[in-house]
């Protein structure tokens, strides 16, 4: 064993102390006591250096004050050591085996190393009446760096505690530090960065491995492999609710492990599978990056965090089946938050109330196995820039962005989406400043969703697959809509729909197409108007306000024959429908009027079909009137009574004497007198009498001179015939008039 005289010697020269070749080297713990308390005169700037010693007994220095270095390398201590409350210069164990450290209160103006170190055991304090731990650094302050470079420690339960620790520069646990039991480091502040460059931190049960809440880091937060290609292992949570680190966090290819089930911890708290990382209100002054082959089996939440940019780069895969993945709910990012092409993912993105102030990248990215149905949950999000969805791949699941807002563009060309039977993208209620691109290979096998959906630019499905349908009800695309899909899609839903370009090829929709109250200014391609005519036909049910928009489209840029015969359809297509029940006699009536009237008149739209037939039943009129059997049945009658032919005076009741009141002028004497009854009456004019039969718009005179005697019935045949050519004049001319007025009010 050492003696006083030895150490004290040693001291004083700043010699390190060493065994001799074969023997061992034992210190009394009570010498190193009663060296610490000595005065800086008496000891060397270098302090005391013990090498391969054996430590007997407690080294206890807790409450001193030691204003040199103590440095111990592969030293074995019996004992705990005991620092509680103590002021340290500067405190080495390189190498060395200890039984547990004490250490609360500890004040050390330089570094804390404890490089290459085996630390055990459990100690108990009055700081946790609930767990013992191996290292106890609680309330401690450290004005250099924490250095635990191949530092085993193995717990019985903690590994360390050091709640409220404060250190001035980094802590470095690094390479081959293994911390078998959690390390609680709650509330701990440091002025340099943390960096845990192939630390393996478990514990059995796959509980806290490292707590970190409530920490703030100066600089950044290192969670990465070594030179040697050493990966840094979690087997436990790591928790960092409401840390602050102002530098970066990066992880790169390390392994972390499924853990239990996280309650009570804000959001973390409806998570039902295992979580890695839980880190509510986290805030990250630079990136946080997820690079190389990480390996993540749990859930990470950074719930209601803050963020400059979050990457999570290729060949990084998240396993959380049925869980969430990375959950951002009410997350703030300054920039963009970018998954790079090759990651996998299984489990559930949630951005539920997210504010992005860049992008959202999830190109040719894979996800599978969601929680709740949504692989990514995106209710609310913010987004100022573009989302990119092209050639994403998605499993059972669908890409939910209800009542979002999107700055740019949302591309999800070539996208391949399998939900079968349920939403396989999700856009109801989202606003985009820019396009939405749903073509180029895009194919969704399952139904893809953008009711209320406001879209400033173009709704572009040139190309694209929707296996189970599109349903856009009130949708608005204000750039237009582009529906030339690559194959017609088992049913679409454009109800009360608006836009202002309808690009389409109008044999590629299918007959479960509702379109009503689909609004357009134009089309871009086909104004056939016989193919929009089968287009409209092949619409199941049958609706009469496409018809009319189509016209309305038509007749506004210049077709407005072809409006006209789009409007004829609509109402044979209305007349065509079966009623619920079969037809009543009511409806037979109905309909039985409804198809005179398209045959007559076109609906109104082709008046001139009455124009020919009122010529065709002038003429019919005309020829009647100019035969002769016809003109003997007909009279006329004087105001005197007397009763005249075509040819001449029949009869007469009074002499040939001229009145006072010169009402009628002396008939000549012969029994036949002239036409006209020698100008008694007006005179016949088969021409005019036709025209005034049939056209009651106009009075020649004709019909109300001449009329047919009924006493033959060849008289009461002809006063038939003409009551029933007026009959039809007055409809005839009614028609024409209505029809030409009905045209004339603006469209």
């Amino acid at each position: 064993m050492l003696d006083e005289v030895t150490l004290f010697r040693a001291c004083a020269s700043g010699k390190t102390l060493r065994a001799r070749d074969g023997e061992e080297l034992v210190v009394d713990s009570r010498l190193l006591r009663d060296l610490c308390r000595r005065g800086l005169d008496d000891i060397d700037p270098r302090g005391l250096t013990v090498e391969a010693a054996r430590i007997d007994g407690d080294l206890d220095l807790s409450g001193m004050q030691v204003p040199f270095p103590l440095r111990f390398v592969d030293c074995a201590f019996e004992r705990p050591v005991n620092l509680d409350g103590a002021e340290l210069h500067l405190l080495v164990l390189d190498g060395c085996t200890v039984p547990g450290i004490l250490a609360n209160g500890l004040r050390v103006r330089r570094d804390l190393d404890l490089s290459r170190s085996r630390i055990s055991g459990g100690l108990w304090t009055s700081a946790s009446t609930s767990c013992s731990a191996a290292v106890w650094l609680c309330e401690s302050e450290i004005g250099g760096r924490l250095i635990c470079l191949d530092t085993v420690i193995d717990a019985e339960m903690r590994a360390v505690q050091a709640d409220r620790m404060r250190v001035g520069g980094t802590i470095r646990l690094l390479h081959g530090f293994e911390a078998r039991g959690g390390m609680r480091l709650l509330g701990i502040q440091v002025g340099g960065s943390l960096d845990l460059t192939g630390a393996r931190l478990t514990r059995p049960d796959r509980g806290l491995a490292l707590d970190l809440g409530d920490a703030q880091i100066g600089g950044s937060f290192f969670l990465i492999d070594d030179q040697t290609g050493r990966r840094p292992l979690l087997g436990g949570r790591l928790d960092l609710g409401h840390a602050r680190i102002s530098g970066q966090f990066l992880i790169r290819n390390a392994d972390f492990e499924p853990t239990g089930s996280v309650t009570g911890v804000g959001y973390s708290s409806l998570r039902s599978a295992g979580t890695a990382v839980s880190a509510p209100g986290l805030y990250v002054g630079g990136d946080l990056s997820v690079e190389g082959e990480c390996r993540i089996g749990g859930g990470v939440d950074l719930s209601m965090g803050s963020f400059s940019t979050i990457q999570v780069r290729r060949g990084s895969r998240f396993a959380v089946g049925g869980g969430r993945a990375l959950d951002l709910t009410n997350a703030e990012l300054r920039s963009s938050l970018l998954f790079e092409e090759g990651v996998t993912v299984q489990g559930t993105l949630r951005l539920a109330g997210a504010h992005l102030k860049g992008d959202l990248m999830l190109r040719k990215t894979r996800w599978s196995d969601p929680e709740d149905g949504s692989l990514v949950a995106a209710q609310g999000v913010v987004v100022d820039s573009a989302v990119n969805l092209r050639d994403v791949e998605t499993t059972g699941g669908r890409l939910r962005f209800r009542s979002a807002t999107i700055g740019g563009i949302l591309d999800a060309s070539g996208a391949r989406l399998r939900n079968p039977g349920g939403d396989a993208l999700s856009l109801q209620r989202v606003v985009v400043r820019g396009s939405v691109l749903l073509g180029d290979g895009f194919t969704a096998d399952g139904r893809v969703s953008l009711n209320r959906c406001v879209v400033e630019g173009r709704l572009d499905c040139e190309g694209g697959t929707f296996a189970d349908g599109l349903e856009a009800v009130s949708a608005t695309a204000r750039g237009g809509m582009d529906l030339r899909w690559a194959r017609v899609p088992d049913w679409v839903d454009l109800t009360g729909a608006i836009t202002t370009v309808l690009t389409d090829d109008p044999a590629g929709w299918p007959r479960r197409s509702a379109i009503a109250g689909l609004t357009y200014d134009r089309f871009d391609g086909s104004w056939d108007w016989r193919a929009r005519r089968d287009w409209l036909r092949a619409m199941v049910p049958f609706d009469a306000g496409p018809y009319e928009q189509v016209a309305r489209v038509f007749r506004q840029h210049g077709h407005p024959g072809e409006a006209e015969r789009l409007l004829i359809e609509q109402r044979r297509h209305a007349r065509r429908q079966r009623p619920p029940g079969g037809r009543s006699p009511r409806r037979f009536l109905r309909d039985t009027q409804d198809l005179l009237y398209g045959l007559t008149v076109g609906y109104g739209y082709r008046p001139g079909r009455t124009l020919w037939l009122l010529g065709a039943l002038l003429a019919l009129v005309g020829v009647m009137m100019m035969m002769p059997g016809v003109q003997q049945t007909l009279r006329a009658t004087d105001p005197r009574g007397n009763v005249y032919a075509v040819d001449g005076r029949l009869v007469t009741v009074d002499g040939t004497s001229r009145p006072a009141d010169a009402t009628a002028t002396a008939a000549r004497q012969p029994t036949r007198p002239g036409p006209c009854g020698d100008g008694q009456v007006r005179c016949f004019d088969p021409v005019f009498y036709t025209v005034d039969t049939v056209i009651p718009l106009i009075s020649l005179g004709q019909r109300a001179t001449w009329y047919a005697e009924t006493r033959t019935r060849a008289g009461t045949l002809t006063s038939t015939l003409l009551n029933i050519a007026s009959m039809l004049g007055w409809l005839l001319s009614t028609v024409v008039v209505l029809s030409f007025a009905r045209l004339a009010r603006p469209a």
